[in-house]
């Protein structure tokens, strides 16, 4: 109880800033400092050596050791001064659909042209050695819902160049990424009504049976084969032939069963499926229409709108407040 109270209250401090606006930079009042492992061992060593010199009055032992206590405070000033006025000011990131990492790519600049930053996240770190004046970076974060999803707070560090002292920043970015919910695999059928230029045109399944497969959410209760399933534990569902039309159209409220998000699945499915196949899709939600299109940027349309889309009965949004990146 009290380390995870100590621990809340620590992210209180170190997230106080709030979310903020990039590009940042990072001043000295922003800087944490501690000595390394290398800089604590450092220390141990040196104030052995202190006592050794002491305890036998040597002079050439005190004076190394007053050296080594020299040369640690120069290390202390540098290590510092690698971080001071460090900018974070870019972070970029591809949409993903949910339960994929998302790849963060980080701009960093700093205005002294030899320097040395790690960034870290809960997922992983990058290191770069940089002899210009800016550097890029990539982290990686775990994709938790569909919508816009809030950076995680990003630390910067750096112990260049002995490794002595260990200096580091935190920033929390207004920035977030867009991720698109996940779709159903495998690929449902496309369904049996068709669209053209926005329009509605209803087909009926054929009376010949194609075959039979297993039953997935959503499917009508009236497709499934209750002498096959009666059989074993598993259900199944009837295959029929069927025509599409030329255009096909995802009408969310043509989805009978199923949860929302079984039926976001299912329409991100469809859509990806209809982009392989070159075929012309319209994708109706309530309050949002796409139209009836194709390629990349109606594609991107369509998935956003999914990913964005609340039901009616549930005003609070899933996604932040931010902009995505």
């Amino acid at each position: 109880m009290i380390p995870k109270l100590f621990k809340r209250k620590l992210n209180n401090f170190f997230n106080r800033r709030g979310r903020e606006n990039l590009p940042v930079v990072f001043g000295w009042r922003r800087i944490y400092v501690l000595p390394s492992k290398a800089g604590w061992f450092f220390s141990v060593i040196w104030f052995l050596m202190m006592l050794a010199g002491l305890n036998f009055n040597n002079n050439m032992s005190l004076m190394l050791v007053f050296l080594l206590f020299g040369l640690a405070q120069v290390m202390l000033h540098k290590t510092f001064f690698n971080m001071r006025n460090v900018r974070l000011e870019q972070i970029n990131a591809e949409p993903v659909f949910l339960g994929d990492d998302i790849t963060l790519k980080v701009l960093i600049a700093a205005d002294h042209e030899k320097w040395q930053i790690r960034t870290e996240n809960l997922l992983s770190t990058d290191v770069c050695n940089i002899t210009d004046q800016w550097g890029k970076l990539k982290l990686l974060m775990q994709s938790k819902h569909r919508g816009l999803q809030a950076v995680n707070r990003i630390k910067l560090l750096t112990r260049f160049p002995l490794g002595l002292f260990t200096v580091w920043v935190y920033c929390l970015p207004q920035e977030s990424v867009m991720v698109y919910p996940k779709p159903e695999s495998p690929c449902p059928d496309f369904p049996t009504h068709g669209g053209q230029e926005g329009g509605k045109s209803s087909q009926n399944k054929g009376e010949e049976i194609n075959g039979i497969r297993h039953y997935r959410p959503g499917d009508p209760i009236r497709d499934i084969a209750w002498k096959k399933s009666a059989q074993g534990d598993q259900t199944w569902v009837k295959e029929f032939n069927q025509t599409q039309g030329k255009h096909l159209l995802f009408d969310i409220s043509q989805i009978t069963n199923g949860t929302l998000e079984t039926k976001l699945s299912r329409i991100t499915a469809w859509v990806l499926a209809a982009e392989n196949q070159n075929a012309q899709y319209q994708v109706l939600l309530p309050g949002f229409d796409s139209g009836m299109s194709s390629g990349d940027p109606h594609k991107h349309h369509c998935l956003s709108a999914l990913s964005l889309f609340q039901s009616p009965d549930s005003p609070h949004s899933k996604g932040g407040d931010s902009s995505p990146v």
